[in-house]
């Protein structure tokens, strides 16, 4: 830590797995009071931003590039906003750090302001966790188009469905686009309230900045809606899949039934003691014959019928 923090500096402190002896060296560096020193450490589930004094507290979850889609990991970073020093505070290796950090060892500040400022390094962390959402929010497009090519394949083909694992990767996509949406709303939120100019900290030349995220949070959440109204399609074409192949397999059964029972009539009659000469004598060989020929006459005969009417048919 320097000993103090000159008035045409900004100090920006990382901490990556703070430990209790770090966290108390940032307390007593910074004074920062046991709220704040609390709000850094805890475990947060939704992304806010509040003002207390002459400080800002941000909290950030966001989908992590790399796993959110196969595994929903989202990533967590607790920021303390001052007048001249900023802290983070994260759990494990943050590629969202490095790159601010690449981004101002390269570029600095001055394609964003003369002067360093608090503000403008608060702009360029929620500038790249928006950034963020959108090659999460492409890969899960990618998801949905192979599901939806799946399902119409399925619809084709409605043999596949019994063996097909579909239905979980689609309640899988649709798991993800929530915590998508759950992650934008507070976010959007973020960006609204400083466009609004509710925090003295954020500088009225800067707030255009922040208006632009605003605009791109509200198409993050659109391009999210749309997705999942496509996840609503592709969950209606599988339901009616299901549905065909059950009413194909209910139709089956009972062409079978409707076949068998008369030939179970001619069998029972058939077993039944008559008179000789009202049906062909038991005893004599050709009797048999006789029988089952009658069934397989009616068999055919029902067949042709039900075929006739469009019942055989596969696409009823």
């Amino acid at each position: 830590m320097p000993e103090e923090v000159n008035k045409t500096e900004v100090l920006w402190v990382d901490a990556q797995d703070p430990t209790e002896s770090e966290i108390k060296e940032l307390e007593d560096y910074f004074s920062i009071d046991k709220h704040n020193l609390q709000e850094l450490t805890d475990e947060g589930v939704r992304s806010r931003i509040d003002e207390h004094e002459d400080r800002m507290f941000c909290l950030l979850n966001f989908p992590n590039r790399e796993s959110f889609v196969s595994e929903g990991k989202m990533e967590r970073l607790a920021m303390l906003v001052c007048t001249r020093w900023l802290i983070t505070v994260h759990k494990g290796y943050s590629d969202l750090t490095c790159a601010v950090y690449k981004k101002i060892d390269t570029h600095g500040y001055f394609s964003l302001s003369l002067v360093p400022s608090t503000d403008i390094m608060l702009y360029i962390f929620l500038d790249l966790v928006t950034s963020e959402y959108y090659p999460v929010s492409d890969l899960v497009f990618e998801r949905i188009e192979t599901l939806s090519r799946e399902a119409l394949g399925l619809f084709r083909q409605r043999s596949r469905i019994a063996g097909s694992s579909i239905g979980l990767q689609t309640i899988q996509v649709r798991e993800r686009l929530v915590a998508l949406r759950q992650s934008l709303s507070p976010l959007r939120e973020i960006m609204g309230r400083i466009t609004r100019g509710e925090f003295a900290l954020v500088q009225g030349v800067n707030l255009p900045r922040f208006a632009d995220l605003y605009d791109r949070t509200i198409q993050l959440v659109e391009v999210v809606d749309a997705h999942r109204e496509e996840m609503s399609n592709i969950r209606d074409i599988l339901v009616n899949v299901q549905n065909i192949t059950t009413n194909n397999i209910i139709r089956v059964l009972t062409i079978i039934s409707a076949i068998f029972l008369p030939l179970t009539l001619i069998a029972g009659i058939y077993g039944t003691n008559f008179k000789q000469g009202l049906i062909p004598d038991p005893a004599s060989p050709s009797g048999f014959y006789i029988m089952i020929a009658i069934m397989v006459t009616v068999a055919v005969t029902l067949t042709l019928i039900f075929k006739q009417r469009g019942w055989l048919s596969s696409g009823a």
